[in-house]
C-alpha cells in the first residue's frame, strides 16, 4: 500500500481522495490553469485545511457535514478555544461555493480560516473572538460543480450541482433555490435545464440536505446555537439580508426588532468594505434560498456577501484573476470580525441589549424547545397550548386575539378556532407548557418579563385562569396568577414583570398554565415575548 507522510502522520494515499501532494491518479481532480494557479481546486483546498488542522490542533477540528452527489466529502472546520467541548458559546457559520463558477468564494472561506488561526495567540482581538465563539466554516459546498466547471476552456460558467434530474436529460440543481422555505416561488425555475432549477422538491439535492442537517444539529435543548452567518457568493459587492422571497421590508414572518438589527449590521459591515447593503429582494426576487430558510425557520441573522466585482457583465465577471484574491478577501476581514464580535448579542447594535440579550429571550416565532405537558400530568380535554399564528375569536367581544405582540406567532391555548369561538378553548382541567432551561447569573438581578392575555365569558369562576410557575431543582413555585371572575372579559395583551431574585445563580424553567376547573366556561390565554432580562 502506498503511504504518504503528512502533518497528521503516515496515512494511506487512497484515504486522502483522488490525489494528494502531487501524486497522480487516473481519476485526478481537475486543477486551475497556470494563469489562475492562485485559486484552490477541491483537492488543493482539502490539503490546505488539513494542514491548518495539523498546524493548530489546539483550536481547529476538521470533519464533514456529508457528501455530494458524486461522493466528495463536504468538509467542515470548527474553530474554538475548546474544539472538543461544548461550552454553550455563540456560534457563527461561514460557507462558500453554493454555485460552482463562483471561484472567489472558497478563497474567502480559506482567508477567514487563516485570519482566525494564524492570528490566535498573537492578535488580542482575534484571540478574544476565538476564545468566546464557536466558528464553523464550510469552504466548498459544491465541489462536484467546481470540478465540472474547471474542465471547460478554461471554464464552463457552470452554476448548479451535478445531480441528474429525473428525466436524465438535464444535469444539476441550483443549490440556492433548493432550501425548504418558500420553495418553488418567484426566482426559481421548474425547468430542469434552467440555471436556477429549484430541484424536484425541497431538499432534493444531497448538498442542501447536508447543510440542513448540520444546522439543525446545532439545536441544543431546542434552541439554535448558530446566531449569525455569512454565505459567500459572487458577484456585485453587496451585503444582502433577508428576505429574498418578497419585496416587503418587514413581512409578517419578520419582527421589527430583527429587521432593524439585520439592516444595521449589514450597513455597518458595508461601511467597512465599500459594499452596498440592501434587502436580498432588492437585487431580485428569489425563493428556496439559504438565507430565507435559516432566518425563516431557525431565526439565524444571516447575510449573503456578493464578492468582487461590482460591475461587468457576462460570464467573465465570475472569474477575476488570481492576482486579486488577497486584495478582495482581505477587504472583508473587518466585516467578518465585526459580525463575530456582535454575535453574542446582535441586538446590541440597535441599543436593545438590556431587553433582549439577557439569559433568555423567545418571541415564539419559531420552535425553541418549549414542552407541552412536560410532567405528563395535564388534565385539560381541549384548548391545550400551541405555538403558532393564533386565529381570532369573538363572543360578545374578542376572546382569542388573532395578532401576536411581535411578528405573527405566539403561544396560545387552542390557537385554531375549529369553526366557533368556544370550540377550542381550554376545557376540563389544566394545560401547561414549559420553557427550556435558563441559567440565571448569581451576581446580577434578573426579571422575567412577558406579555399575556386572559379572556373568558361571564360563566367563569376563580377556578379558571392563568398562572406562571418557576420550576427549579424539582420544586414548583407559583409567581403569578390571574384568576377569573364571573364577568365577561375580552382578550387584551398585558405586560408582566416578575423578580427572579430567589433563584439567583440557579437553573430554572418557566411554566405557563391555563385552566378551566370550574363550571363550563369559555377560557382563552396566550403569551408572547418571554424574556429574562438583566439591569
Amino acid at each position: 500500500m502506498a503511504l504518504l507522510a503528512t502533518g497528521l502522520g503516515v496515512i494511506p494515499v487512497a484515504a486522502l481522495g483522488p490525489t494528494m501532494g502531487g501524486l497522480p491518479r487516473p481519476d485526478m481532480e481537475p486543477v486551475y490553469p497556470p494563469e489562475d494557479a492562485g485559486y484552490h481546486s477541491y483537492e488543493e483546498m482539502v490539503a490546505e485545511i488539513r494542514q491548518v488542522a495539523s498546524d493548530h490542533p489546539d483550536i481547529v477540528r476538521l470533519s464533514s457535514i456529508g457528501e455530494t452527489y458524486k461522493g466528495r466529502t463536504i468538509h467542515l472546520l470548527r474553530i474554538s478555544d475548546e474544539p472538543d467541548r461544548d461550552e454553550g458559546e455563540p456560534e457563527v457559520l461561514f460557507d462558500a461555493l453554493h454555485h460552482a463558477r463562483e471561484h472567489l468564494t472558497p478563497e474567502m472561506a480559506l482567508s477567514i480560516i487563516h485570519l482566525l488561526t494564524d492570528g490566535y495567540g498573537t492578535d488580542p482581538r482575534i484571540t478574544a473572538i476565538v476564545d468566546s465563539r464557536v466558528i464553523w466554516v464550510v469552504p466548498m459546498l459544491n465541489p462536484d460543480g467546481l470540478a465540472y466547471d474547471l474542465r471547460g476552456d478554461p471554464y464552463r460558467g457552470w452554476r448548479k450541482n451535478r445531480q441528474p434530474n429525473a428525466a436524465g436529460e438535464s444535469i444539476g440543481t441550483d443549490l440556492n433555490r433548493n432550501y425548504g422555505y418558500r420553495w418553488g416561488g418567484t426566482g426559481a425555475s421548474a425547468d430542469p435545464a434552467s440555471q436556477v432549477y429549484r430541484g424536484a422538491a425541497p431538499w432534493s439535492a444531497p448538498e442542501t440536505r447536508a447543510m440542513r442537517d448540520f444546522i439543525l444539529s446545532r439545536r441544543i435543548d431546542g434552541r439554535q446555537r448558530i446566531r449569525t452567518l455569512i454565505t459567500f457568493h459572487t458577484a456585485g459587492e453587496l451585503i444582502l439580508y433577508p428576505y429574498g422571497y418578497t419585496y416587503a421590508d418587514r413581512p409578517s414572518d419578520m419582527t421589527a426588532l430583527d429587521e432593524r438589527t439585520l439592516r444595521t449590521l449589514a450597513e455597518t459591515m458595508a461601511a467597512s468594505n465599500g459594499y452596498v447593503a440592501q434587502q436580498s429582494s432588492d437585487l431580485y426576487l428569489t425563493s428556496g434560498g439559504k438565507l430565507d430558510w435559516t432566518y425563516g425557520r431557525e431565526r439565524i441573522l444571516g447575510f449573503t456577501f456578493e464578492l468582487y466585482p461590482s460591475g461587468g457583465s457576462g460570464i467573465d465577471r465570475f472569474y477575476p484573476p488570481d492576482e486579486l484574491i488577497v486584495q478582495e478577501t482581505q477587504r472583508n476581514h473587518e466585516a467578518v470580525l465585526y459580525l463575530l464580535e456582535q454575535s453574542d448579542c446582535p441586538y446590541r447594535v440597535i441599543g436593545k441589549e438590556a431587553g433582549y440579550c439577557g439569559p433568555f429571550f423567545d418571541d415564539l416565532e419559531v420552535g425553541r424547545g418549549w414542552l407541552v405537558d412536560a410532567d405528563g400530568t395535564d388534565t385539560a380535554t381541549g384548548g391545550t397550548w400551541q405555538r403558532g399564528v393564533p386565529e381570532a375569536t369573538n363572543l360578545s367581544g374578542p376572546k382569542q386575539i388573532g395578532a401576536a405582540v411581535s411578528g405573527r406567532a405566539a403561544m396560545a391555548t387552542g390557537r385554531k378556532t375549529l369553526g366557533c369561538a368556544s370550540c377550542n378553548d381550554v376545557d376540563g382541567g389544566v394545560t401547561t407548557v414549559r420553557s427550556p432551561s435558563i441559567d440565571l447569573p448569581a451576581s446580577q438581578p434578573t426579571w422575567l418579563r412577558l406579555r399575556y392575555t386572559l379572556a373568558h365569558t361571564d360563566s367563569a369562576t376563580p377556578e379558571d385562569g392563568f398562572r406562571v410557575v418557576i420550576v427549579s431543582e424539582g420544586t414548583r413555585t407559583v409567581v403569578f396568577q390571574d384568576l377569573a371572575t364571573a364577568v365577561d372579559r375580552d382578550g387584551k395583551w398585558q405586560r408582566l414583570k416578575l423578580d427572579l431574585a430567589p433563584w439567583d445563580g440557579r437553573r430554572v424553567q418557566v411554566q405557563l398554565e391555563a385552566f378551566d376547573m370550574g363550571a363550563p366556561s369559555l377560557v382563552e390565554a396566550a403569551v408572547d415575548d418571554v424574556r429574562v432580562t438583566l439591569p
